[in-house]
């Protein structure tokens, strides 16, 4: 229980966190929800037994009246309240897959990568959904409270049925209603009904977790098969290549698995629900002849048979509630789990403080001292025994079969990952004692598998939401795509993708070399002292490949840079190539000396792709 306790208090603070009007106003709601029976049952029995005396109409139209207006003035102020508690829903959904998406970014790549960490990614977003939700859970610990103060309040409101009063009527029956032990009785029954309810429910909370756990997998794969319907990208090889039966029927298979587990789920809970509805009928009835017979012998008044009645069928529902919400509560705290597992996740790299050297001539030198690395979970080196130094102001070409080590340098490089073993040195000093944010800014990068998000033209190149209208057309006509841009709708301003949608305008679709001129150009903006691209010019063909590097040796003619890319002519006007073969450094020097040693791995690679233009 008190695993539980720490858990709730554990998942409010998120909640309060993400919305702190929210559970306030879910409060406020829970307490007018309540008082509403009472007002209901208290005045309507008066009114009852005001009619039955004989009262003045003018007081009983009073008591009516003031019935009436707080049942009013109670469902105007819920009415309020429920589309405030909309809204609120609505934020602590939208603020926790905002929060979600913040604690991927800030992860170290290296724990980002992981498999572990992208599946707890997936489940904090989808487990949070699940039985109704952050702000569900908010509305079951409210009616938790709730149902423990209509408890209270019922049990006082019933408390009348313990005096004893005089009635007409004799005999064993009517000395046992008029004794505290009938009131015991009545109490063991409710006890007995509650039990029941409570372990039905918990049969319920089981089948309700087994099904939903069971059609976790045929359920990502149902969606997975769903979601490549309406994949844009994926449209042509889908279409060209007939795949439709194919994802029909893998996705129809998924399905059949999800509907069989939920007919299992409806026929299990069926069974469990009669059970349960038998045994409240059964009290309900015990309860309304009970209070019933007491009104025969003269011991209540006809308005009291109402108002105890309702107190009585009130405390049994809301004690079965009580429990009923609490057993909710553990369940859904097993889904929330991954939420906070996720938000606990601690960044594992070491963070230095040590600020980079502000330099304008741009003197920044780079060095491998003995570098070995592998991935996690892996044994396997991807570089073996690394030493290199890149001097200030040089152009480097890296080369090598796929799978050489190449990407990886360069990770290493921008220390999304440590080295497992020896040292990256900025001007003699290890990177890791570096302020993270200060070091990587030194760097301007385009990956093989860069990234054009649904953004604008100029959002994409500026990598943020400010930027220079100037510099960012500068930058495109630099990378060879401003012609094309200034064809646009909007230009600069002009969406991009597919997926981006701005009211009636659809995003533009690019191709692919104007995608990677457009990353060119968000290297270039940056204007940082070391550029670095990786396989910059694959999606281009031969005479746009030539203008890119062209253009990208005159821009970068004062900084450092590191070239990767498979096609050999990049290395001509490189200070030095550097070969990779299988994790380690097999060649060094420049592109004339390595091509004229006929033994070397760099001579066979030009020859391989030499044979093809010549």
């Amino acid at each position: 229980m008190k695993e539980c306790l720490r858990e709730i208090k554990k998942n409010l603070g998120y909640i309060y966190k993400l919305a702190p009007s929210y559970p306030a106003l879910s409060i406020a709601n829970m307490l007018l929800k309540r008082v509403n029976p009472f007002i209901t049952m208290i005045l309507s029995a008066k009114i009852i037994d005001m009619i039955l005396l004989g009262e003045e109409k003018t007081k009983i139209y009073k008591f009516v009246l003031i019935m009436v207006g707080s049942i009013l003035v109670i469902s105007l102020l819920r009415h309020l309240l429920d589309h405030a508690l909309e809204i609120g829903r609505c934020l602590v959904s939208d603020r926790k897959r905002r929060d979600i998406g913040y604690k991927a970014m800030k992860l170290d790549y290296e724990i980002l990568e992981r498999n572990s960490t992208m599946e707890l990614i997936s489940k904090a977003d989808s487990n949070t959904d699940a039985v109704g939700g952050l702000g569900g859970y908010l509305q079951k610990t409210v009616n938790l409270l709730g149902a423990f103060l209509s408890c209270v309040a019922a049990f006082v409101t019933m408390s009348g049925l313990l005096t004893t009063s005089e009635g007409a009527g004799e005999g064993v029956l009517y000395s046992f209603l008029n004794s505290k032990i009938s009131y015991v009785v009545l109490l063991l029954l409710v006890c007995i009904s509650i039990v029941i309810n409570n372990r039905c429910q918990e049969k319920q909370e089981k089948i309700q977790y087994e099904s939903s756990q069971a059609q976790n997998l045929s359920g990502r794969i149902y969606w997975l098969f769903f979601n490549l319907i309406s994949d844009y990208p994926l449209g042509k090889d889908i279409r060209i290549f007939k795949m439709q039966d194919v994802i029909e029927k893998n996705g129809a298979q998924a399905r059949d698995d999800i509907e069989r587990v939920q007919k299992k789920a409806i026929r299990d809970g069926l069974k469990v629900s009669v059970g349960e509805l038998l045994s409240q009928n059964i009290f309900i009835f015990a309860a309304y002849l009970f209070v019933g017979m007491k009104a025969v012998y003269g011991m209540i008044s006809v308005g009291d048979v109402a108002m105890y009645s309702g107190a009585i069928i009130l405390l049994q529902r809301e004690i079965s509630n009580l429990f009923g919400i609490w057993i909710e509560l553990k369940t859904h705290n097993i889904y929330l789990k991954s939420y906070t597992e996720l938000m606990e996740v601690p960044n594992e790299k070491y963070e230095g403080t040590l600020p980079v050297e502000k330099r304008l001539d741009n003197e920044y030198e780079l060095e491998f001292r003995n570098v070995s690395f592998h991935y996690p979970n892996s044994d396997r080196l991807i570089l073996k025994n690394i030493s290199f130094k890149l001097n200030p102001g040089k152009k480097l070409a890296i080369v090598g079969a796929n799978g050489a080590g190449k990407t990886t340098f360069i990770k290493l490089l921008c220390r999304l990952y440590d080295p497992t073993e020896g040292q990256i040195l900025l001007n003699g000093i290890d990177i890791r004692k570096y302020n993270y944010d200060e070091y990587i800014r030194l760097f301007s990068i385009v990956f093989q598998d860069y990234k054009i998000f649904s953004f604008s033209v100029a959002e994409n190149v500026a990598a943020g939401p400010e930027y220079d209208s100037k510099r960012v057309e500068d930058c495109l006509k630099e990378a060879g795509i401003y012609e094309r841009v200034s064809q646009m709708k909007h230009g600069i301003e002009s969406r991009l993708l597919k997926d981006q949608q701005d009211g009636d305008e659809e995003g533009i679709e690019i191709s692919g070399g104007e995608k990677q001129k457009l990353a060119l150009a968000r290297a270039l903006y940056r204007d940082a002292p070391l550029v670095i691209l990786d396989e910059p010019t694959s999606a281009l063909d031969p005479l746009a490949e030539q203008d890119i590097y062209q253009r990208f040796n005159e821009m970068v003619s004062d900084k450092t840079a590191i070239f990767i890319s498979h096609r050999m002519s990049s290395c001509r006007f490189c200070d030095e190539v550097v070969v990779f073969d299988e994790g380690e450094i097999v060649e060094t020097g420049r592109h004339e000396e390595l091509v004229a040693d006929s033994h070397g791995v760099y001579h066979k690679m030009w020859e391989a792709q030499a044979q093809y233009y010549v």
